[in-house]
């Protein structure tokens, strides 16, 4: 570093030398003649007797941390969202209509996807539906409310042309299906509120399975 150029160490402190080289290693204290030499001592760093050091055979090597992790956030829903959530407390699910392309989208959007165009149409959709893809989850994690293995799968309500996330309970996790139709499960009226948790989980409605071909192009 330019810091040490043209020094050397001498009692007391440091003087220049007439003919230092232009380069020396970050550190170092340059003697006559331009040679490099490391003087820890002399840069405050000393040698701590029984200090530990570093070991190679991994006994010491960490290899997780466990520590609380907090995250607070403000959402603010749009206004097709906020008729969405009122609706859920009302036991009601209400979508958007694109007046274009015609497409349905629970939760709604304030403009489609597919072409851009407001949402304007408000639309109830019923709380019965068609598994589209699924996950069984077997991983136990912290906070989990479900005792693996349980469920979490796209359902398609009828009417409806995206599917949204939620569990499939009430039957053994490896009999669920793509395809499956499902109804909704509300908890007890008094319990509701402005969210998507009023409905506790979706279960096996016992009708014949959809077709492929009704749900696949929202695989």
């Amino acid at each position: 570093m330019d810091l040490w150029r043209g020094l050397r160490c001498r009692e007391g402190g440091f003087e220049t030398v007439a003919g230092a080289p232009s380069s020396t290693t970050e550190g170092s204290v340059v003697e006559e003649r331009g040679t490099s030499v490391s003087k820890p001592h002399e840069r405050g760093i000393e040698t701590v007797a029984d200090a530990p050091s570093s070991t190679t055979d991994g006994t010491d090597d960490v290899t997780g941390v466990i520590t609380p992790v907090s995250l607070d956030y403000l959402y603010a829903a749009s206004p097709e969202e906020s008729a969405f959530y009122r609706g859920l407390a009302e036991g009601r699910l209400l979508g958007q209509r694109c007046p274009e392309c015609h497409k349905v989208y629970i939760p709604p959007r304030s403009a489609c996807p597919s072409d851009g165009n407001p949402t304007t149409d408000e639309v109830e959709l019923p709380d019965k539906g068609t598994v589209t893809t699924f996950c069984i989850v077997n991983v136990p994690f912290m906070g989990q409310r479900i005792t693996p293995p349980y469920v979490s799968a796209y359902v398609l309500l009828d009417g409806a042309d995206i599917a949204f996330l939620h569990l499939i309970l009430d039957i053994p996790a490896e009999e669920v299906r793509m395809g499956m139709r499902v109804e909704a499960v509300w908890k007890p009226r008094e319990e509701w509120s402005t969210t998507i948790e009023n409905i506790s989980h979706f279960r096996p409605t016992g009708e014949p399975d959809a077709d492929y071909e009704t749900y696949k192009q929202h695989l």
